[in-house]
């Protein structure tokens, strides 16, 4: 039987001692809920952080991290010996506070990523001392063997090749980043898909993405008012993590009345050399084969056969075969080529970062997508109060302006709707 699990992070802060810590502390623990009948007590799963295999964890045990803040840090969730994560998510950690981790099998062995943001998460820290320590880490600097202290049970450790020598990502704070409007409304029916693709294993990383997501995520929690629970955060997600991102949302839309959804990309996308269709490259796919990739049309069309009110699209990412910094993914395609327009169904809007061949680029003064930076100070300014066509106009005249000042180069973003959306979508809001 294949193996699936969920994670579920709670996020609480210390209520002592707030700023007298340089690092965030980190727990991450497996009670004993393990699928139907216990099926799951004899399955333990690697638990990797900030690329580093800490443990087995099995059933009714934990471990205590000590995290960087201010920065990403990575948590996955793997079988043993295999390459792609069950599960994985991303903490930008705030100094001294706790983060806590639980890992559980759900009755019907489906992988989900649940992501809340409650106080009560600090008072879960006290009921660990019914569970076994495996070991307690410092992954505040690169470790090293020397540097991670063991409990008495601590299974061994195994390093990833690359620990020491891959440096962390620091995170440029901007303006967007502070000051997150709150709304007071909860927007009960709507539920959001966002994927982060930042470090790629055969084609260049995208800057800033996965701090793109991370923020985004936050407007979407405060600004937007959309319960944290109904919002699934993808991470640097592979092929599978996509196709399970959107198979998670298709069986929302389906199974819940009256819901409109909300999906933001931000990543590489390429376009198939024959055909012209778009495709998202995950972080495990290759810029030579499409057949490694997600298309498009299979996003659009698979989310268009629900029973959603609406479906928002935000996409990062140009389709043209080029990177944010403009260079090619693949060296022997010299020339970017305009993916073919995708046909949209339901009823669709699709707020797009670039247009023809340009490329969606960065902003690097402000650590973010120059279209993310853009869509988030409009969220910012109007508290989530906008329309689309506002929303649109915005984007897009601060998009070109500052495409020209920094790089010298077009950045147009544009919307396209479906036949359905194409005479309300103007005057259509988040709310």
């Amino acid at each position: 039987m294949k193996k699936f699990i969920t994670i579920i992070l709670f996020i609480g802060f210390a209520t002592t001692n707030m700023f007298a810590k340089d690092f965030a502390e980190l727990y991450i623990f497996r009670d004993g809920k393990n699928g139907i009948f216990g099926m799951g007590d004899m399955m333990a799963y690697d638990v990797v952080v900030n690329d580093v295999k800490l443990v087995e964890l099995g059933t009714a045990s934990y471990i205590y991290v000590k995290i960087p803040v201010n920065r990403v840090t990575n948590i996955k969730i793997m079988d043993p010996g295999a390459i792609e994560p069950y599960a994985a998510t991303g903490i930008k950690a705030i100094a001294g506070a706790t983060y806590v981790a639980q890992l559980s099998l759900n009755a019907l062995f489906v992988p989900q990523l649940e992501l809340f943001e409650d106080n009560r998460a600090f008072a879960k820290t006290k009921k660990l001392n019914r569970f076994s320590i495996l070991g307690e880490f410092d992954l505040v600097e690169a470790p090293s063997q020397s540097q991670i202290e063991f409990a008495s049970n601590t299974r061994t450790t195994e390093f990833l090749a690359t620990t020491d020598e891959t440096p962390q990502k620091d995170i440029i704070v901007s303006d967007v980043d502070q000051n997150i409007p709150q709304s007071s409304s909860k927007q009960d029916n709507t539920y959001a898909l966002i994927i982060a693709n930042e470090d790629y294993q055969f084609v260049d990383d995208v800057n800033f993405a996965a701090h793109d997501g991370e923020v985004f995520k936050e407007y979407c929690i405060k600004t937007l008012g959309i319960p944290e629970r109904q919002i699934r955060y993808c991470a640097n997600a592979s092929y599978g993590i996509i196709s399970g991102g959107v198979d998670w949302l298709k069986y929302a839309l389906n199974n819940f009345e009256g819901c409109k959804a909300i999906v933001y990309y931000c990543g590489h996308g390429i376009p198939d050399e024959k055909t012209g269709d778009a495709y998202i490259i995950p972080v495990d796919g290759k810029g030579t084969n499409t057949t490694t990739c997600y298309s498009l049309n299979t996003l659009y069309s698979t989310l268009a056969d629900t029973k959603a009110l609406n479906i928002t699209y935000f996409m990062d990412a140009c389709f043209t075969g080029a990177n944010k910094e403009g260079s090619m993914l693949v060296a022997a395609r010299g020339v970017a080529r305009e993916a073919k327009k995708e046909v949209l169904e339901g009823k669709a809007v699709v707020f797009s970062a670039s247009s023809g061949d340009e490329t969606a680029m960065t902003y690097p003064e402000k650590g973010h997508g120059l279209f993310t930076y853009f869509l988030l100070k409009k969220l910012q300014e109007t508290q989530g109060n906008v329309s689309y066509s506002d929303l649109a106009n915005y984007i897009s005249k601060n998009v070109k302006k500052e495409a020209f000042l920094i790089n010298e180069k077009p950045q147009t973003p544009i919307v396209a709707t479906s036949v359905d959306a194409s005479q309300s979508w103007k005057t259509m809001t988040f709310k």
